[in-house]
């Protein structure tokens, strides 16, 4: 048990050397040995738990969407109108901002994101599909209560929810004019989002919704927590 936990401690020294060094000098800069020197241990260590800079990466931004994950869930019991799609929307495009994680991974060098993508495709598959079908299945509660319009066939809608909000988080990377305050450019996003999708009356609907979409957050944030324990204690 010592052992395990020693172990657990070390994986967190390692994901927390790699945080730091991913947003001050990005990701195709650090090496496994910059992240190996930062955290006080041998680069074998390192490799003791992530076999490869990929998986490593992964795990650092798994923590950081565990971490917004238990906001949402904080947002959602807080008040229940931040379920709907757009203010999640705002919630989403707001926290990227603020995650340094993140932000360096979504509007940085958009090699490192497909990098990442395409790993993540490969290397969480599973974590990807789950994360695919939360949001498959908050779109099924929202159209359920009539928050969403019903004029849309599901799949389309979830790909154009995605699409739309997957440009905002990432035009940054591709040189967009970065002058309109961030605020405003949320403000863009929740007119956009919720032109396209939500119904007339939709305010009034969400609360009922809410706790199902509460669920769904609180399954995906022990999802996200076991496969980084896991990841960590390899």
């Amino acid at each position: 048990m010592e052992e395990m936990r020693m172990s657990d401690e070390r994986a967190d020294w390692i994901l927390d050397a790699a945080g730091e060094l991913l947003v001050s000098w990005g990701y195709r800069r650090v090496t496994i040995e910059d992240v190996a020197r930062r955290a006080g241990i041998g680069k074998g260590t390192v490799y003791l738990h992530f076999n490869t800079k990929e998986v490593l990466f992964l795990t650092v931004l798994m923590r950081a969407q565990a971490r917004i994950t238990e906001r949402f869930l904080a947002a959602f019991e807080a008040d229940p109108s931040h379920a709907l799609p757009s203010e999640l929307s705002r919630l989403v495009y707001l926290w990227v901002h603020e995650d340094p994680i993140i932000h360096v991974i979504m509007t940085g060098d958009p090699e490192t994101l497909g990098t990442l993508v395409r790993s993540g495709a490969d290397q969480l598959g599973s974590l990807v599909k789950a994360r695919w079908r939360l949001m498959a299945d908050y779109f099924a509660i929202m159209r359920e209560h009539g928050v969403v319009r019903d004029d849309l066939e599901p799949g389309a809608c979830l790909y154009a929810f995605a699409s739309i909000l997957t440009g905002f988080v990432s035009v940054d990377a591709y040189g967009a004019d970065t002058d309109v305050p961030l605020e405003a450019r949320a403000e863009a996003l929740v007119h956009v989002i919720r032109s396209s999708f939500e119904a007339p009356g939709a305010a009034g609907r969400v609360s009922a919704a809410a706790p199902q979409v509460a669920e769904l957050y609180r399954t995906m944030r022990d999802l996200l927590v076991e496969e980084i324990d896991r990841r960590k204690l390899t």
